[in-house]
Formats: structure tokens, C-alpha cells, sequence
């Protein structure tokens, strides 16, 4: 099965404009599921045929749900993290920002109301953390699927997705670990935007 053709799928289900400072990281994921498959339904033509429409919408509504930063400092390392600049730390936020964006923005039409079970959340060693688990009742059977979420200025925001335990990020962190090492900050920061 390719898990990964759904990502965007997991990735649109944490858009919610407005959720209540009270609520908890099961209940913004909860809120946003429905609100994603009105989103979807409404406007599938023209997700379907306009990938300025489409790159807009993926950037205004789905990834401000997401803790860019938090991302970068852990796809990157510690070490390679606080060792550049703050431009080059921005220039990295805006590139992975826009890998992402282009890489699964296709995937946002393959949303065909499949059904999600969420599972009780767990907080972390702070109660800024906590992982929410759900299964996706796909055609080709049932996913397992795990978000990761920190609470910034009373808002949840998702920082990984773990689908069938392949996390996210510790996929990027693997390659993007190997090109520093190799070829810079720089380099990477120019692979991300060519893509």
C-alpha cells in the first residue's frame, strides 16, 4: 500500500480556524476532520484543476496548523540547527515550509471520505506535548496514524505524523542530515526551493 499517497490527507485533517483555548489536541483534530471534508467536497473542481488555487489554499489555511520552526529545529538537528544564522534559519523555515506544500499538495484531491476513529490522547513530559492516535478506514484496510502536537500561545499546533510508524520527520531528518553534512546549509536551502 502506499501510506504516503495519503499524507496530505492526514496533513489538511489539523485546518480549524477557530478552536477554544480549552479545547484539547483530540478535540482540534476532531473539529478540523469535519471541516476538511466540507472544505474538500465544496471545492474539489477547482483543487482538482488549479494548482495556484490549490498552493494558496495549502499555505493559508492548512500550513499555519503546523509548527514550521519546531519542524526545522528537529528535521535539521540540534547541532546543525544552532549552528547557522538566523537568515539561513528563516530561509530553511520557508524552503521545507514550501517542499512540503509542493510535494503533497496533489495528494489534498485523493481525499475521498474515507472514515477516522481517534483514540484518547496522551500528554508528554510537559502538558505542552501530547500525541494524539486515530485510524484511517481506508478501502485497502485500516492505517494507523499518530499525530505529535505542542501547544504554542493556547493553540495546538502539529509538529509530526507518524503513518504506520514511519514518522515524518525522521524521514527528512535522515537525508537532510546526510546534505548538510556534505554540502552545506546553503546547498540544501537551494535543493528545497528547486524542487
Amino acid at each position: 500500500m502506499e501510506y504516503f499517497k495519503y499524507i496530505i490527507i492526514f496533513l489538511t485533517f489539523v485546518v480549524s480556524p477557530i478552536v477554544a483555548d480549552n479545547h484539547g489536541p483530540d478535540d482540534f483534530l476532531k473539529a478540523s476532520v469535519a471541516e476538511v471534508m466540507s472544505f474538500i467536497t465544496d471545492n474539489k473542481s477547482d483543487l482538482d484543476e488549479d494548482d495556484e488555487y490549490l498552493i494558496s489554499k495549502m499555505n493559508d489555511i492548512i500550513m499555519p496548523k503546523f509548527d514550521i520552526e519546531l519542524m526545522s529545529r528537529i528535521v535539521l538537528g540540534k547541532k546543525n540547527w544552532n549552528n547557522i544564522s538566523p537568515s539561513e534559519k528563516s530561509n530553511f523555515m520557508d524552503a521545507f515550509k514550501n517542499l512540503m506544500v509542493k510535494t503533497y499538495m496533489k495528494s489534498l484531491t485523493a481525499f475521498e471520505g474515507e472514515k477516522i476513529k481517534f483514540l484518547p490522547y496522551t500528554l508528554g513530559k510537559r502538558d505542552d506535548i501530547a500525541k494524539v492516535k486515530s485510524v484511517y478506514l481506508l478501502n485497502e484496510g485500516e492505517l494507523p496514524v499518530s499525530y505529535r502536537l505542542k501547544k504554542t500561545d493556547s493553540k495546538w499546533r502539529v509538529y509530526d505524523i507518524i503513518i504506520d510508524g514511519v514518522s515524518l520527520l525522521k524521514n527528512y531528518r535522515s537525508d537532510f542530515k546526510t546534505h548538510v553534512k556534505n554540502k552545506g546549509i546553503l546547498s540544501l536551502i537551494d535543493q528545497l526551493n528547486a524542487n
